[in-house]
């Protein structure tokens, strides 16, 4: 076994907040229209050390049939070994951060909503939030926000047609 060149000192939940839809109904189609997912990086000194703020949310829509509306804000801290960046340079080192380290915050998200929704208020089935596996290859930069931070979201996929 090899410990990954990326990793994470600590994290911290920012922001949580999970409520159950008092109008969800059991047994129709579970829906996640406004399933969003996106992060943010801080610029460090050190090229090798990364802040990420990673935000995970779920409205309720009208007619969505949502089990919970959530937000779960994780703040990362995290380092890529001298060695890495040495012999694979800075590109590599952004890609690394900007893969994995979303993907190590969000699985901790995942397990906190799975924790928190398993007890839901349908007193014949728990129907608790369970994240859809997602990567974040495909993630590109969005505009810099007021601050000057990079936040980074999903790319938009072209829409197929029904047939």
């Amino acid at each position: 076994m090899s410990l990954s060149p990326l990793q994470l000192h600590r994290y911290f939940i920012e922001e949580f907040f999970c409520k159950a839809n008092p109008d969800f109904k059991d047994g129709s189609k579970i829906g996640m229209n406004a399933f969003q997912v996106f992060f943010e990086t801080g610029e460090e000194v050190d090229p090798r050390l990364r802040r990420i703020r990673l935000t995970v949310s779920q409205d309720i829509t009208k007619g969505g049939n949502e089990p919970f509306a959530f937000k779960v804000v994780l703040v990362g801290f995290f380092e890529v070994v001298k060695e890495f960046f040495e012999n694979q340079g800075l590109e590599a080192t952004n890609k690394l951060i900007n893969v994995n380290g979303p993907a190590l915050l969000y699985s901790a998200a995942r397990e906190l909503l799975a924790l928190l929704s398993g007890r839901g208020p349908d007193p014949n089935r728990t129907v608790d939030v369970l994240l859809p596996s997602i990567t974040f290859l495909d993630f590109q930069p969005m505009p810099k926000t007021a601050t000057g931070r990079e936040v980074v979201g999903p790319r938009k996929l072209p829409r197929t047609k029904k047939k």
